[in-house]
């Protein structure tokens, strides 16, 4: 059997229906020049010239479109059957990590829309820290906040606010304590109490933080038991504000710099299973 040398042919699959080098190179997760020289070397190996190069603009040739629609549809054909035989048969979970707060917080009325639609498809949550290594660990998925991810295809969830929250409305923001999140070492860029106090003009004579917390969660508990106010993302504690375990205080809010994400490997990205839980994590 001849087959054309297959990175190849997926490196040309995706160029032709993104119509970029640059694009193909994005979704695939190596450089656009990499994608060239896989397409040259398909171009070389079929004796056929499939695109046409004029400075940074690249088009299917007619052999180049042929070419495209059978191999799209074979190589569609062998990812969906790939799909339906690790998803069908043995069944292997979904694996998602994320950061404690949207694990504890945010996610689970999603995963409960997500078991409806696939309830044939298990779930394994994981919940840590950031500096995960997505493919040596065997993850599908990574919510988490901000963050760079080159190498990996990277959708954003939302852009939150921080907002003063008590265990009761009551509870003053110039006299109570005041509790923060640590968001450790690999995020700079939230806003804290000092912030919100000096962007906001807010008198207080003393803005030193009582109780430091190791997540938002642990803060989440902190304000509950009465030990003081909190700045706390608005989207990700919605549901303990809706049941009133939490008190939003009248304040102005603070918003934050960067989104929510989910993250996943390039070549997962059309993997139907993804595409549900993008759909029901709200990514557009």
């Amino acid at each position: 059997m001849k087959l054309p040398p297959l990175n190849a042919l997926r490196a040309f699959e995706c160029a032709a229906r993104t119509g970029s080098f640059s694009a193909a190179g994005a979704e695939l997760g190596v450089s656009s020049a990499a994608v060239s020289m896989q397409v040259k070397n398909l171009e070389e190996w079929l004796g056929l010239k499939l695109f046409t190069r004029r400075a940074n603009q690249v088009r299917l040739t007619d052999a180049g479109r042929d070419y495209y629609q059978k191999a799209a549809m074979s190589l569609a054909e062998i990812a969906s059957f790939t799909e339906a035989l690790t998803e069908g048969g043995a069944r292997r979970p979904l694996v998602i990590s994320a950061t404690p707060a949207l694990a504890q917080l945010w996610l689970p009325e999603r995963l409960k829309a997500f078991a409806r639609l696939r309830p044939d498809v298990p779930l394994r949550l994981r919940i840590e820290d950031d500096r995960i290594d997505l493919e040596a660990e065997g993850i599908d998925a990574r919510l988490t906040y901000g963050g760079e991810h080159p190498e990996h295809r990277t959708q954003a969830l939302f852009t939150d606010q921080m907002v003063p929250v008590g265990m009761g409305p009551q509870m003053d923001m110039r006299t109570a304590p005041l509790v923060e999140v640590s968001w450790g070492e690999t995020v700079s860029s939230v806003p804290g109490w000092r912030q919100y106090f000096g962007q906001h003009g807010i008198a207080r004579e003393d803005t030193a933080v009582a109780v430091i917390g190791q997540s938002v969660p642990s803060v989440v508990a902190l304000v509950q038991a009465g030990l003081g106010i909190a700045l706390l993302p608005t989207q990700v504690v919605a549901g303990e504000i809706r049941a009133g375990r939490l008190h939003r205080l009248d304040g102005p809010v603070l918003e934050m710099p960067r989104p929510y994400v989910l993250v996943t490997a390039h070549y997962k990205s059309r993997s139907r299973r993804l595409r549900t839980l993008a759909e029901v994590l709200g990514v557009r």
